[in-house]
């Protein structure tokens, strides 16, 4: 009887002696425990089946020996315990433990699994319905003393009426245009007996038309000087009409002269603000351009001073044909680098007095490769910690271009990759042919530029956060972009922080007419 009780209760049961050996396991606790039970009958004693447990994991993370000890001295203290354990598998088991007069010890397992899922739901839908009960309670709460807040608040009057036109609703200024012994509301005045003794003559009828046409607003005089415009609108399927009084008393005296001078102002302030912005732009472009030319004929000037005072030094009393050939060639720089600046200027200039704001070109067929690989000498010339390393074979050798426009802009990319890659000892310069685009692209290996900086580096006067520190304007990078705009093309970026920036020039690309078969496989893309 008692091996039949045992095999249908549907708890587990164990029984240890006062040694914790087991003495008896039920079907059931070998069920919700996964002990098998050969083992049980094999290995008697708690100890082994603690460290089966721990072996295989039950316990959870940790060290399993250390898991063993802390329950066996927990099963050796005799106490009286009632705790729940989840098992790996999920199962849910509630333990609880009873000692014996004899020493022994009793130990009942229950699987909880569904009890505690459903607690656990219940608690939850409790915890969420209390919560959403709260959040409703306060956000009627807000919404009433908003509401109230809101309505005396507004400046226009505001006036509810009920499907039978009874007052329902006003706030303050509705109570000073109408004012009353008693609350318009707590009266429940009719609507339109309330303007008809009130207001303004046909204010009340016009009241009426509003119904029917409530995208029609009405204008009426209060008093001597104030101006009302009378609108109206339903806010539901019951009926119920919200009016509003909006004062439009200062619109109604400044809109006539308003109306007169609006047009001729803003016409003057585009224009005004145009020729300001071109004349900002030119002043900054200037400075900005003046540099590079400038310091062209500054690095030429001292050669020739050098020159000349080892001249002198060496009591020479003729300068021999080297020298001259030398004194021509740095003449000649300096005579190309100011006729360069003064077509800048003159350029410039004439785009500033222009009203149409466009940069004019004087596009012609153009040698490119060799322009750009003089400006690439030119800049190495008055470099000496970059060197500049050109690949341009593949960069067509014309293109339809203003070629002094073009020049300045590789100067400047040119000059910025020397600039913001100091410590650095290689300039590459690359010249390609991609999808009918002559392609110059300038790479450096400096402080780069933060990627969500990017789109705003063609922005005038706007400097990378990585320049600090680096004397520079914020116009080069504007007016290479601008340049290459009116040429059709495109100025691309791309940047990582400390690892370089590359700019590509991208100008489009149509060959000059071939004057033999040679020259056609030269100028072919």
């Amino acid at each position: 009887m008692l091996r039949h009780l045992l095999a249908t209760v549907h708890q587990g049961i164990t029984v240890m002696d006062r040694h914790l050996r087991i003495v008896l396991v039920n079907e059931t606790a070998c069920r919700l425990l996964d002990l098998p039970r050969s083992l049980v009958e094999q290995t008697p004693g708690l100890e082994e089946v603690l460290r089966f447990n721990a072996l295989r994991g039950e316990y959870g993370p940790g060290d399993p020996e250390a898991q063993v000890r802390e329950r066996l001295e927990l099963a050796r203290s005799r106490d009286m315990y009632d705790f729940e354990r989840e098992r790996p598998d999920g199962t849910v088991l509630r333990i609880q433990g009873t000692p014996m007069p004899d020493g022994g010890f009793v130990t009942i397992y229950t699987d909880v699994t569904e009890a505690r899922r459903q607690k656990d739901a219940v608690t939850e839908a409790r915890d969420l319905l209390e919560e959403r009960l709260e959040e409703r309670t306060v956000e009627l709460r807000r919404g009433r003393d908003l509401l109230a807040s809101t309505v005396n608040a507004v400046n226009d009057g505001l006036v509810v009426v009920d499907e039978s036109g009874r007052i329902v609703l006003t706030n303050n200024t509705f109570d000073r245009l109408f004012p009353s012994e008693r609350s318009w509301t707590d009266s429940g005045g009719n609507i339109v007996d309330v303007l008809q003794r009130l207001g303004p003559a046909g204010l009340a009828e016009a009241l009426e038309g509003l119904e029917t046409d409530p995208e029609t607003p009405s204008e009426f005089r209060f008093g001597a000087r104030s101006w009302y415009r009378v609108s109206c609108c339903r806010t539901g399927d019951d009926g119920t009409v919200i009016y509003r009084f909006a004062d439009i008393t200062t619109f109604k005296l400044q809109h006539r002269a308003l109306q007169q001078h609006t047009d001729k102002l803003v016409k003057m302030l585009r224009n005004e603000q145009k020729i300001n912005e071109m004349q900002r732009e030119f002043v900054s472009m200037a400075s900005h351009e003046f540099r590079t030319p400038l310091a062209i004929i500054d690095s030429n000037a001292q050669r020739l001073r050098r020159m000349l005072d080892r001249h002198v030094a060496n009591g020479a009393n003729a300068i021999d044909d080297d020298a001259a050939t030398a004194l021509t060639r740095r003449l000649a720089n300096i005579r190309e680098s100011v006729d360069r600046m003064q077509y800048l200027i003159n350029r410039f200039l004439s785009f500033t007095q222009h009203q149409s704001g466009a940069l004019e070109l004087e596009l012609k067929e153009s040698a490119l490769r060799p322009l750009v690989q003089a400006v690439c000498q030119r800049q190495q010339g008055l470099c000496t910690t970059h060197v500049i390393d050109m690949d341009l074979d593949a960069l067509p050798e014309t293109a339809m271009i203003d070629a002094r426009l073009i020049e300045q802009c590789i100067a400047n990319i040119l000059s910025n990759a020397i600039k913001y890659s100091a410590g650095r000892d290689s300039i590459r310069v690359r010249g390609l042919t991609e999808n009918g685009q002559a392609v110059i692209r300038i790479e450096d290996d400096g402080v780069g530029i933060p990627e969500k900086e990017i789109p705003k580096i063609f922005n005038r006067y706007f400097r990378a956060s990585t320049s600090s520190g680096i004397p520079g304007t914020g116009i080069g990078l504007h007016m290479t972009d601008m340049v290459v705009s009116e040429h059709r093309g495109k100025l691309n970026v791309s940047s990582e922080v400390g690892r370089g920036t590359v700019v590509e020039i991208r100008l489009p690309h149509t060959a000059a007419r071939p004057a033999n078969t040679q020259s056609v496989n030269e100028a072919a893309p």
